[in-house]
Parts: C-alpha cells; sequence; structure tokens
C-alpha cells in the first residue's frame, strides 16, 4: 500500500511540475521523504524543482544525498555534478563526474565537465589531464582545443594557449571567441600587431562581436590610440558583463546641447575608475549642465563636496529627474579626450580635516623619517587579481628601508597574516586595516603621508586624486590606462610606474621600489 502510496504522488509531482506548479510539486516530495527519507527519486525530484526556481545550493543538497547510493545511474550522477557545479560545490562535482568516467571513460561532457570544475578549484594539472583525454577522443572538436588554450593560459605555458587557440581556428575557421582570445594571449606577450589583426579577423566574422571591439579598445588605449579606443570601448555594454540598467534613448554622446539640461553622470566598473574618471564631469557643467553625480555608496562621504558639479548622490538613492545620463568611463569619448586633455590640477578630491585627529595615534611624535603607505594587494574578488597583488612576503625587501611604513591594506589575506604580524612585532609597519572602514577615513590617512606605494587598486586613484607622491607596482602587461613603456603617468601629476620587465616577477620592481626609497628616504 505503502509503494502505491508513493508511486501515485510522484506521478502527482511530476503532473504538477510539468504545470510549473513547484511549491506544489515540492509539498508531495516532502510528503514521500516523510514516508521514506531517502526515497532517492523524490530527493532527485526536489532537486529538479529547486533548480527550476534558482536555488542551486538547496539542489545540490537533494542530489548529493539522492546520489550516495552505489547503484547510482551514469545519468542521474552527470546531473548531480552538473547542479553541484551551479553551487558552486565544485568538489562535489568533481567527485560525481569521476564516478560517470568510471564507467564511460570517455563521456564528453562528463571529461568537460570535470575540467571545468577542477579549475575552478585550482587544480590545473588534473584539469589538463581530463582536457588532454578529450582531445585524444575528440581530436576534430574545436571547442575541446579552446578550453585547452584557455587552461595553458591560466598554468602560465604561453606559447601551448596560443598554438591551443590556432588549432581551434584551423578546425573552425570562424571561431570568433578563439580569435579573440588568441589575440588577448598576443597582447600579454606585447605582440601588439598580431593582436590586433586578430581582433580585425573576429570582427570581419562578426562584426557585432563586442570581446572582439572592446578587447580592441582597450589594446588601442594601451597603445595611447585613444580616438579609436574611447570610441569602441563602447562596445563594453554589449558584452554581456556590464549593465547600467538606464535608456539608451537619454544617452548623452557628446552630440546633443546642455544648456540648462540637468545630466546624470553615474559610476560604473570599480571605485578606482570613479576616482579617476570624475574629474572629467564639470566640463559638463562648463556647458551649461545642471550635473547630478552618482557615485558608489562608499564613496560619497568622501566626494559629497566635490567641486565643480551640482550635486553628488549615492547608488542606494532614489533616481533623480534627469535630461541626460552618461555611464562614467563614456565621458572621455562624449568628449572626445586626448592625452594632452587628461591632465587636472591635483589634488582635485580633498580629504575631510575633521577625520585627521583620528590618527594622530599612529606615528611616533618626533619621529622624522618620511611617512609611507603601503598597499600590496586590492580586492580579492577582481577578475584580474593577479597582476593587482603581491604576495607581502615578496615584499619584504621594503621594509628595511628607513621609512614609517603603514599598511592601506583594508582586508588582510590569510597568506599575508604572518607575515603583517611579524612586521608589526619588529615595528616595521603599523596595521591599521581595522579603522580602514570608508574612504574618507583612508583619505584623512593618506593626507597625512609623504608618499604612497601600491599595486594597481583603488587605493593609487585615491592617492593621485589626493595629490599625493604614489608610486605604482605594475604587471608586464597593465590595465590600459597606464600604456606601455612610460614611468609616468598623464592622469596624476605625483605618479611614478614601476613595471615587470619580465611577466609574472615581481622582484625587479621590489629591488626598483627598495632603491628609490633608498634614495628618497
Amino acid at each position: 500500500m505503502m509503494n502505491h502510496d508513493i508511486a501515485q504522488r510522484l506521478a502527482d509531482a511530476q503532473q504538477q511540475f510539468t504545470a510549473g506548479h513547484y511549491d506544489e510539486a515540492a509539498a508531495l516530495l516532502h510528503g514521500i521523504l516523510s514516508l521514506d527519507p531517502n526515497h532517492n527519486e523524490a530527493l532527485e525530484a526536489l532537486g529538479y524543482v529547486a533548480a527550476k526556481q534558482g536555488d542551486y545550493s538547496r539542489a545540490a543538497d537533494y542530489v548529493t544525498r539522492a546520489a550516495q547510493p552505489a547503484s547510482t545511474n551514469p545519468q542521474q550522477l552527470h546531473f548531480a555534478a552538473h547542479i553541484c557545479q551551479l553551487a558552486a560545490r565544485h568538489a562535489d562535482a568533481v567527485a560525481l563526474y569521476e564516478r560517470v568516467l568510471a564507467a564511460y571513460p570517455d563521456h564528453a561532457e562528463s571529461l568537460h565537465g570535470a575540467a571545468m570544475s577542477l579549475v575552478a578549484i585550482g587544480e590545473h594539472q588534473r584539469a589538463l589531464q581530463c582536457l588532454a583525454r578529450l582531445t585524444q577522443r575528440y581530436p576534430q572538436a574545436p571547442e575541446v582545443h579552446y578550453n585547452r588554450g584557455n587552461l595553458l593560459g591560466e598554468m602560465e605555458r604561453y606559447d601551448e594557449e596560443l598554438a591551443a587557440y590556432r588549432q581551434a581556428i584551423a578546425l573552425k575557421p570562424d571561431f570568433v571567441r578563439a580569435y579573440v582570445n588568441l589575440g588577448v594571449g598576443l597582447r600579454d606577450l606585447h605582440r601588439f600587431d598580431e593582436a590586433l589583426q586578430q581582433f580585425k579577423k573576429a570582427v570581419s566574422i562578426d562584426t557585432n562581436d563586442a570581446g572582439a571591439r572592446t578587447n580592441r579598445a582597450q589594446t588601442n588605449l594601451l597603445l595611447g590610440e585613444f580616438e579609436h579606443g574611447w570610441r569602441e570601448y563602447e562596445w563594453r555594454w554589449l558584452d554581456g558583463k556590464m549593465s547600467h540598467g538606464l535608456p539608451d534613448a537619454t544617452l548623452w554622446t557628446g552630440k546633443q546641447p546642455l544648456n540648462g539640461k540637468t545630466v546624470l553622470v553615474h559610476a560604473e566598473q570599480g571605485f578606482g575608475d570613479t576616482l579617476q574618471f570624475i574629474r572629467f564631469a564639470g566640463r559638463l557643467k562648463a556647458m551649461g549642465a545642471h550635473v547630478i553625480v552618482r557615485v558608489q555608496d562608499a564613496l560619497l562621504p568622501l566626494l559629497r563636496s566635490y567641486p565643480d558639479v551640482s550635486e553628488v548622490i549615492a547608488d542606494s538613492a532614489p533616481l533623480p529627474a534627469f535630461d541626460y545620463h552618461i555611464p562614467m568611463l563614456s565621458l572621455a569619448f562624449a568628449l572626445k579626450v586626448r592625452e594632452a586633455d587628461i591632465p587636472v590640477g591635483a589634488p582635485y578630491v580633498y580629504a575631510d580635516p575633521q577625520l585627521a585627529p583620528q590618527w594622530s595615534d599612529v606615528f611616533a611624535p618626533g619621529d622624522s623619517r618620511p611617512r609611507v603607505g603601503i598597499a600590496w594587494s586590492g580586492s580579492r574578488t577582481h577578475l584580474n587579481d593577479r597582476n593587482r597583488s603581491i604576495p607581502l612576503e615578496q615584499c619584504l625587501p621594503l621594509f628595511d628601508a628607513n621609512v614609517q611604513f603603514v599598511s592601506l591594506v583594508k582586508d588582510v589575506r590569510e597568506g599575508d597574516r604572518s607575515c603583517v604580524d611579524e612586521l608589526v612585532a619588529r615595528g616595521a609597519l603599523h596595521d591599521v586595516s581595522s579603522r580602514l572602514t570608508t574612504f574618507a577615513e583612508t583619505a584623512a590617512l593618506i593626507a597625512q603621508l609623504d608618499r604612497v606605494i601600491t599595486v594597481d587598486t583603488a587605493v593609487a586613484h585615491l592617492a593621485g586624486a589626493l595629490g599625493k607622491s604614489v608610486w605604482i607596482a605594475l604587471p608586464f602587461t597593465p590595465d590600459w590606462r597606464w600604456q606601455l613603456k612610460r614611468a609616468d603617468s598623464p592622469w596624476y601629476s605625483n605618479m611614478r610606474l614601476v613595471r615587470q620587465s619580465k611577466r609574472n616577477d615581481w622582484r625587479d620592481v621590489i629591488l626598483d621600489l627598495r632603491a628609490a626609497l633608498e634614495s628618497k628616504a
């Protein structure tokens, strides 16, 4: 009788699920679990329901429970692995994919799935083995070579990365993403003419490919080709990664008259981008506009009184009425900014003097050594974190210089904590990370420093906007705004750029910074 009841409930749940009545289906399935807590079919079905509702974490709980029996069939295992991937439970996903592969060693989707999850947990060598099996079994599959190229790039095996993309293109001559990735790989090796050729080829295949357009834009900006770069950088809104949520019909493009109009300039991307590009907002006021600047909430206390605009509001504030809007980094395109137009008087952002006393205890009275702020890492969630952070252990030679160091790193990473503690213990570093709660407070601290040393983070832009002497440690191929082969920057008059001479090797940078500190100390 119980088995018949369960079978009926399963059938009813299936009917409710098919009709889109997910809560009703879940209620029926939970009823089955009240009779049999380990009923695999009900658990798997609850996984489907939760996944359909977008709750992948809960779905993963159900499907992993359903997949526990050794007799679970490969189709169920593969579904469970896929759900675990969507829930970012990649170790569980790998274990489930491996159970499928134990029965079907050449199962393409499981080999690919296992490789992607292994990449996510940093098991690059094992991931490469999965992709190698795929290329052996399916040598004519261009996607396999493309994915292998992505992984080889992560592993810093650059020649093999380029060869994999070329193989993908040989098999699929219209493979736009492979051309784009090949271009990026060539750009990162400073083979710029070849990189631009690949982007051009991608655009010739698909003139609307935003990835090709934005990467070509960033390459031109890196090379100082601003006219081409700014124009094509507008494609960033079409690559699916960014959205400002405001109507294109009211976008200011630089052509519409502004006299008597209200223009909303809104922040995009990171804090550093806002601090860097807010310099252009005042030019709209000079054109007769009422300028409202919307910035990230964290920046509002610092920028609330920004000069040359009518009002500064936070992202979380209600959207004001406006005639036109423009994303902040689009100002350069709309205003036709050339390199000669970039510099502004420094400082153009000001620290609140009322916040200065809270930092009076940081430096010892009577210590005349230079005060130097240091930020060796930034946000760990940044997509390009590897090039925007240096393990603190590699920076240790700097701390022998005859200066007073204060950390400007708000979120100290676990791997750096022991180094921080050691430097604090020997009096080589002041650690105030717990007190860096707002940009306004950080600005008040920077205002009392003689110099800032940082990787490419928001701290660099904050110090530059405050008019401080700032030295930036840059990777071999930096972000486009720092260009190439120059030690200065048109963006900030007191900035010094210190660049890697070899990809992913910070040793020369640290030595150069140390020598500069000694000469200035």
